[in-house]
């Protein structure tokens, strides 16, 4: 791993410094977790934990719905800080949370690309609802802290220990067939309006899309990325039919008026459709060619 023999200010941590004094700064460490709107298998129950030093959950924060919990542990974010795992006194400088939304095909206007960046530990929001969040968004959480002596923060080696530390933890929504079941189960069973109408209104849409969907993931488990990409051109389509702008006046089971609500606060069938995209896109089901 290389090493900065000069630390650039950044974070002002220069401002605690004394000018004269070269500062040996470590890379930054960084940790990647995925992050799902809907936990594989469809679990109902409070299925959260925060990847850290000092918590296991497998690298994978999820709930159902989706909540990305992110717990720092105490007051200066142990569970994040590889010096508070070692025993190591540490000082933490700067904290900072940059959510990164990226940019789709499907529903741009509702969805546009955009960051949000959250700096100072008292300004961190620690709780974030996945509902509607998009696959390849990321939360990057970075935290700038110094050590009293010299640190080696990357564990066994012959890189040099350290003053000035940053650790950088990022969490990736992901998205997968299994998922997107999961989503539209959810979004059939969480109400939209005073009358309680879910979100998916239309028992046999509902069915078919659930059918369409077990149908093109069989395909591509079966090698056969031609059957799968037209199964998830179907189901689009049957999104796309499917939308309405508002929730159904009435509680009906099927029939007109029914459907797929769809509206800023509510953007359920945006987000059934970018997830077909992103599948499209990671499986390579969308590059194939007759």
């Amino acid at each position: 791993m290389n090493r900065l023999l000069l630390f650039t200010c950044t974070l002002a941590v220069c401002a605690a410094m004394p000018t004269t004094a070269a500062v040996l700064h470590s890379t930054a460490i960084s940790h990647m977790n995925p992050v799902y709107q809907a936990y594989p298998g469809c679990s109902t129950g409070a299925n959260m934990c925060s990847a850290g030093y000092n918590t296991l959950c497998n690298g994978v924060i999820s709930a159902y719905p989706g909540v990305l919990c992110i717990t720092p542990g105490g007051a200066d974010w142990p569970n994040y800080v590889a010096a508070a795992y070692h025993g190591v006194d540490y000082t933490v400088k700067n904290t900072m949370l940059i959510k990164e939304t990226p940019e789709f095909v499907q529903c741009a206007s509702v969805f546009p690309p955009h960051k949000i960046v959250q700096q100072g530990t008292p300004n961190i929001r620690l709780w974030w609802p996945l509902m509607y969040e998009l696959p390849k968004t990321t939360y990057k959480l970075v935290i700038l802290y110094g050590t009293p002596e010299l640190f080696d923060d990357d564990g066994v080696g012959t890189n040099p220990p350290s003053w000035v530390h940053v650790e950088e933890w990022t969490w990736k929504v992901d998205a997968s067939f299994d998922t997107m079941r999961c989503v539209i189960q959810l979004f059939h069973q969480l109400p939209f309006g005073k009358d309680q109408v879910p979100l998916i209104s239309d028992e046999e849409l509902y069915s078919a899309m659930l059918a369409t969907l077990a149908a093109a993931k069989a395909a591509y488990e079966a090698n056969d990325p031609a059957a799968a990409s037209q199964h998830l051109a179907d189901l689009e389509l049957d999104i796309m039919d499917g939308c309405i702008p508002l929730s159904p006046q009435l509680p009906a089971p099927t029939g007109p008026g029914t459907g797929i609500a769809n509206t800023n606060e509510n953007p359920a069938c945006c987000k059934l459709l970018v997830d077909i995209e992103y599948i499209l896109e990671t499986t390579g089901i969308g590059k194939q060619r007759d």
